[in-house]
């Protein structure tokens, strides 16, 4: 008995990829952030709290995922949304080995090709915070898993269960429609092994397809929380959010882009499947793809090959060559999250064409060593801990808690009854997730502008602020909202981009933020901004390392506060208080990005 369970697991740790997966598992915990990291991160960490709708398409399977296992024993509500990614993560890296395995690649192989995608700079971040591409990873990997030949399923239970993935695949996010062509060669394949009618199997196909769309059912009933993106109570509106009509359509990646050159999204694209594979392996991969694409050669055809060579085309160059998002600091993060995807699909010609360089080199050696799965499955998980520890400067950097400290810097420094208008995600939803994830401040009222066309978000305003947004023919304008906030008596404030206000009314720095002068009063003197600077920064809790130049969100918060100090010793020097201007040039240089 002891004897079969040592089998069993033995057999689960170096055949099955359970030893990496543990390891890529243990590792994803021990670095999920306590702390927000960026705008999207403080959104789904929030309403994995709270509830309510995210922003379009509304990903409902991971937020009811986040739901789900809110009572995980985490340090904060980013802390516990973080270690529910990261045990996504752990399943996504175990599914992936079998995939590998389906597709011919024997265990070292496939734990080999696994530990070095799991440790890459780009997905070890995303699978240690709160993010909906680590789902999304786990269900392209079954996808691959049931759609290959020797996949766990046949016949019409794997037609059935295809249907049903991809169903919860696109209630996660719609890049999971770019699967569709190793999708629905599993369908096509699971439709001729079935024993039933062929209509009878595609009808089970759709059928598990729309019970997996069922998720989207939940937006209906989802709290309308501080943050929450919309109340969605009608077909009509859950088709608009799912379209993502707020964005422009499915095919925009940003309201707010612009035209970038396909050559250079294509090129940033490239850089990070390259960091991803380390080079060499990447080229190995390409190269096995193109082999088996023009030669039959194991269990999986010709055909299997081509459509996964297609699926990777689609879901990498040709989406790539969409992005309206320039690849530069903050904008290169939001486009490598789609890099993800190519990337995990790429997991199974690098598996591949390592099992026939593994077989190059025992037609080669005389030992036995070479052969053994044990010595395999440990040089995997070393293989991982390495090549982590090559991404771990970089994670360590932008998991800074600067943002969160920031942010709570801020809303902690402002009066009472204060009414802050601002316009980035990280300023809204990092606003959103202090107040509504961990209660502090409810008595400030954050208005983002870009959520002031939801006649639902002004309702939530009016509610909260006892303020009625008027609306005209260009919409809800953020200077006529600040003159009735004004109006109205409360302090206001303006974050950096609030510049059509800032033409309207005098503003001065107060922290991180703006506050804007009522019609009728004095703006305070330079020397008395500079003195409730100076008392303000010396409350901040700055307890970390001051990032460098390339911790995307942390840097740019930084820069901030840099640029209000600069600001600050300019006006000081103008007015001819060169030894003020001095000192606020220091804290400018000391608080700045620096390696």
């Amino acid at each position: 008995m002891i004897a079969g369970l040592r089998r069993r697991l033995a057999n689960l740790a170096f055949d099955r990829g359970g030893l990496i997966a543990l390891a890529t598992l243990l590792l994803y915990v021990w670095l999920a952030p306590s702390h927000i990291v960026d705008g999207d991160n403080a959104e789904f960490a929030t309403l994995g709290a709270t509830g309510g709708v995210a922003h379009p398409s509304g990903y409902p399977l991971y937020i009811l995922w986040l739901r789900a296992t809110s009572w995980l024993p985490g340090a904060s509500p980013a802390h516990t949304t973080a270690i529910a990614t990261a045990i996504l993560g752990g399943v996504q890296v175990l599914v992936l080995h079998a995939a590998c395995r389906a597709w011919g690649a024997r265990a070292t192989a496939a734990s080999i090709a696994v530990a070095i995608f799991a440790a890459g700079p780009v997905v070890l971040r995303i699978q240690t915070e709160a993010e909906v591409f680590a789902l999304n990873g786990l269900i392209a990997a079954t996808v691959l898993w049931l759609a290959a030949a020797e996949g766990p399923l046949r016949g019409a239970r794997r037609a059935a269960v295809l249907g049903l993935v991809a169903g919860l695949g696109l209630s996660n996010h719609l890049t999971c429609a770019l699967l569709a062509p190793v999708g629905v060669l599993g369908v096509i394949r699971g439709v001729r092994e079935a024993a039933l009618p062929r209509p009878a199997t595609v009808c089970l196909a759709i059928g598990g397809f729309v019970l997996g769309m069922t998720p989207y059912l939940s937006l209906f009933i989802a709290p309308d929380t501080l943050i929450s993106w919309n109340k969605i109570d009608t077909l009509h509106g859950l088709l608009r959010h799912f379209m993502r009509s707020d964005y422009g359509g499915s095919l925009q990646f940003s309201p707010h882009g612009t035209e970038v050159p396909a050559v250079e999204s294509l090129g940033a694209m490239i850089a990070t499947f390259g960091r991803a594979w380390l080079w060499l392996p990447l080229v190995g991969g390409l190269a096995t793809l193109a082999y088996h694409c023009a030669r039959a050669r194991g269990n999986e055809p010709r055909m299997g090959w081509a459509m996964l060579a297609l699926t990777i085309v689609v879901s990498g160059p040709l989406l790539a060559s969409r992005f309206n998002v320039e690849p530069e600091g903050v904008g290169l993060y939001v486009c490598q999250r789609f890099h993800i995807l190519p990337t995990l699909l790429l997991v199974v010609p690098v598996a591949v064409g390592f099992d026939h360089a593994g077989t190059w080199l025992q037609q080669r050696s005389a030992g036995s060593a070479i052969r053994s799965r044990v010595l395999g499955g440990v040089l995997a998980v070393v293989a991982f801990f390495a090549f982590a520890g090559l991404s771990l400067p970089h994670l360590l950097a932008v998991h800074s808690p600067a943002v969160e400290r920031g942010l709570e810097n801020a809303l902690q420094s402002l009066p009472p009854d204060a009414v802050v208008i601002g316009t980035s995600d990280v300023f809204h939803f990092g606003m959103g997730y202090l107040q509504g994830a961990r209660g502090e401040r409810p008595d400030v009222a954050i208005i983002s502008t870009p959520q002031l066309p939801s006649k639902v978000y002004r309702e939530r305003i009016a509610q909260r602020t006892g303020i009625t947004i008027v609306t005209n023919s260009e919409g809800a304008r953020g200077v006529d909202l600040a003159a009735q906030v004004l109006a109205s008596g409360r302090p206001l404030f303006i974050d950096q981009f609030g510049a059509s206000i800032a033409a309207e009314f005098p503003t001065y720095p107060y922290g991180l933020v703006f506050r804007v002068v009522p019609p009728g009063q004095q703006s305070p003197s330079i020397e008395e901004v500079f003195a409730l600077n100076k008392r303000l920064f010396e409350a901040y809790e700055l307890d970390y390392p001051i990032p460098g130049s390339d911790a995307e969100f942390a840097t740019e918060l930084h820069l901030q506060y840099a640029r209000t100090w600069r600001m600050i010793a300019k006006g000081l020097a103008a007015a001819g208080r060169a030894e003020d201007a001095v000192t606020a040039m220091a804290f400018a240089d000391a608080l700045a990005p620096h390696d």
